[in-house]
């Protein structure tokens, strides 16, 4: 489960908890939004879901996983910015290619495939191959980061660095994984990763 006191915290209205929500999350996100979107736009959605997190702090519950949240808010802003751009006819080949190529629920958090799959020796193998690939940098920050559930200052502290140099790893462990795996492994990572704190 998240760390209660972190979203304490952020509920208080403590905007060092949330930046620091953030910087845990943003790069996962990002990377579960392109999915559906192109760069930019996965980005502009996943700070609009972060936003929406802010404006909404008050309602966050300590008992409820917010991967489940994030995720969900991320899969169904993603759709909305599809719908929303198809019809302003901005880029409508792209809007049918996507859909075509995905299909509309195949990526949703709640009935995936491929988060079905979740315990798939096979998969999972493939998972921790493509983990062990990374440079032994990243994978130490990766591996602190997602498997301890350390936060990046923590993960900075331990190893000597700055947190703006542990997001940096982050983020080309990230970059790495995305160029390695298939979509679909990507989003089993991702849903690995996220499952922790459910």
């Amino acid at each position: 489960m998240e760390k209660i006191s972190l979203i304490s915290r952020v509920r208080a209205g403590d905007r060092k908890a949330f930046d620091e929500l953030c910087r845990k999350y943003y790069a996962m996100l990002v990377s579960y939004a392109r999915l559906f979107l192109k760069d930019d736009w996965a980005e502009d959605v996943v700070q609009d879901v972060f936003y929406n997190v802010w404006q909404r702090r008050e309602t966050l519950d300590d008992s409820n996983s917010l991967y489940k949240y994030l995720l969900r808010s991320v899969y169904n802003r993603s759709l909305n910015y599809l719908d929303k751009n198809r019809r302003a006819g901005e880029y409508g080949a792209y809007y049918r290619e996507r859909i075509a190529a995905l299909g509309s629920s195949y990526y949703a958090p709640d009935n995936s495939p491929v988060v079905q799959k979740l315990y798939n020796d096979d998969l999972r193998a493939s998972l921790d191959a493509a983990i062990e690939s990374l440079p032994p940098k990243c994978r130490e920050v990766f591996r602190l980061s997602y498997i301890e559930d350390l936060s990046n200052r923590e993960i900075g502290e331990q190893l000597g660095i700055s947190p703006r140099t542990v997001e940096n790893h982050m983020y080309a462990a990230l970059k790495q994984l995305r160029r390695k795996l298939s979509k679909e492994q990507l989003l089993l990572l991702l849903s690995l990763l996220f499952m922790r704190g459910v």
